[in-house]
This record gives C-alpha cells, structure tokens and sequence, in this order.
C-alpha cells in the first residue's frame, strides 16, 4: 500500500483539487495522510468533507512546518511506500501506477522519483526533462555520481518522490527546525545508503502560482545538511567511492553557499565559503561566476538574483 503523505498550512483555496487528484489515482492501493499544520484559515471546513471517508485520515496539529507535519504523518502511515503531495500541487492519474512499475522493476531502490512539470505564475508551463525522457528509466546504484557530473539528474521534487517506509526510518525522516531544504535533505540521506530509480515521465503538477516559496530565492546558506552530512562521510557502511562523489556534489553546494552569502549581505562568509571549497571537484564555469560576484556589491548581486528568480516563476 501506498501512504499519500499530505501537509498543509492555510490551504482552503486548493486542498480540494490536490485531495482530488489522490482519489483520480489509476492505482487504487493507498491512503491519504492529511496534517492540518495550525490551519487559520477555512482549511479545517474543507476537510470536513473528508472526515469520514476510509481511505483519508485527517491530523491536527499547531503549527510546527512541513517537516514535522510529514514526519507525524510518516509515523502514522499504515503503507509500506510513503509518497508525498503538497496542499497547492496536483497528481496525474497515472502518479502511483509509475511508482508501483518502478518498484517492481526496481526493488533495491530506496528512492523511486518521477518528473515534476511546472505551470509558472505567467500560466506558462515547463514541462521537459533534460536527464531522462518519455517512458525511459534508470536505476542509479551511486546517485551522486551522476548528481556531481549532471545536475539535472535530480529531476524529482518532494511531490514525485516515494520512499519505502525502511528507508525513510534509517535516514531518519525529515530534518526539523531547516528553514528550507529538508526534502533535499532527506533525499541526499536516502541516496548515501540505497540506489534511486528513476522515470522520465511528468506524473505531478508543481503549481508556482500558489507556492509561497517562488516568493523568495530557495536556499539556506546555513543549510543544516552541511554539517550533518560529516556523519555520513564516517559512515563505512557507505562505500568510500559513494562517499567521496557525495563530497564533490558538497563542493558544488558550496559554491551555491558563496552565492547566498551574498545575497544576505554576508560578504566574509561568502569568501570563506569560497575559500574552503575544493575547486578542482567545481566546474570552472562556476568558479569563474563566483568570482565575478565576489567583486560585486552585494546589493548588484541580490538585484541579479532576484531578476533571475523571477524569470523562472
């Protein structure tokens, strides 16, 4: 069985729909999880309806974020496969019945993702998937490896993504307290002790319109992964080559780091980020455009970065 993991915040406006696209499943094996995180507005009212339907279980709970209503929901779930939906996104039909082909197929991996497309705030949608295509799969026994040398292998997101219920308990679940990036988080944990498989097919809807997160540029320069990620770098239960391609994908992250040091107007962070990265694991591209923004003020640097945010939301 599949466990629909479904937590919510203030989202009276479009849960029906997201609900709706879980019951529309062609695969009719799962149960849906809802975690009403505080809700003030009409959210409760919407999910009434829902109260007393067997396939839905509805929790209530004060606000505590995204994470720590998925994990209530994960130690609640009954399924063997969690998978994920946000409150403003939407399923295909076809979602759970390509997860339930990759798990046959795939049975090794702990994290089963599809391609996420994406209806921009402009009404426009992108809809390509540059790592794999149509009905094309893949089974990637070292997922950084592939990550560190094409980053849009990473063509999942938290609402394609399904992870057997072993998998998730040893990674784990999802980090609390992350003011962003504990999906990722959660993903890289999952990665470092199983192979992913991955679909080239568009099974989910992300909907920018109604993500609070296109509002602001998603990363955390003080991401909690950069030091939890130490104890898998011990872990020698992990192969060492996994462990050092899990550290070249790091120092990408760290240049990234650089970048949103400025952005926050952290200047001596951002050059001692810099500094510490191991360039030789970094595209020159992006050692080139660091240095760049490093001689910039950081007010020119936020300015680029929100113009360039925008041009994608």
């Amino acid at each position: 069985m599949f466990s629909v993991i479904m937590p919510v915040y203030n989202g009276e406006k479009f849960i029906d729909s997201a609900i709706q696209s879980v019951f529309a499943q062609s695969e009719p094996d799962w149960e849906l999880i809802i975690v009403d995180d505080g809700s003030g507005d009409g959210t409760r009212a919407v999910l009434e309806k829902y109260q007393n339907t067997d396939k839905v279980r509805i929790i209530t709970q004060t606000n505590h974020g995204a994470a720590a209503a998925r994990n209530r929901a994960a130690g609640e779930a009954r399924g063997t496969h969690l998978t994920f939906l946000d409150a403003d996104d939407l399923w295909y039909e076809n979602h759970l019945s390509v997860m339930k082909t990759l798990i046959e197929k795939y049975p090794s991996a702990g994290l089963y993702g599809t391609f996420t497309e994406t209806r921009l705030q402009n009404g426009a949608s992108v809809s390509e998937c540059e790592y794999l295509g149509g009905n094309e799969d893949i089974l990637l026994e070292d997922f950084f490896d592939a990550y560190h040398k094409d980053k849009s292998v990473k063509l999942f997101t938290m609402i394609t993504t399904c992870i057997p219920r072993a998998a998730f308990e040893r990674a784990g679940g999802f980090p609390e307290g992350c003011a962003i990036g504990e999906d990722l988080e959660l993903s890289l944990r999952v990665a470092a002790y199983y192979p992913v498989a991955l679909s080239g097919l568009g099974t989910a809807l992300y909907q920018k319109e109604n993500s609070t997160a296109t509002q602001k540029i998603s990363f955390d320069p003080e991401w909690r992964f950069f030091d939890t990620v130490r104890d898998i770098y011990k872990d020698e239960t992990i192969s060492n080559t996994k462990r050092e391609n899990l550290k070249k994908v790091m120092e990408w992250f760290t240049m990234r780091r650089c970048r949103h040091y400025l952005i926050a107007g952290q200047r001596k962070k951002a050059w001692r980020a810099f500094c510490e990265t191991d360039r030789s694991a970094v595209a020159k591209k992006d050692i080139g455009i660091n240095l760049m923004l490093l001689v910039l003020p950081c007010g020119v640097v936020r300015r680029i970065f929100s113009m360039r945010w925008k041009g994608k939301a």
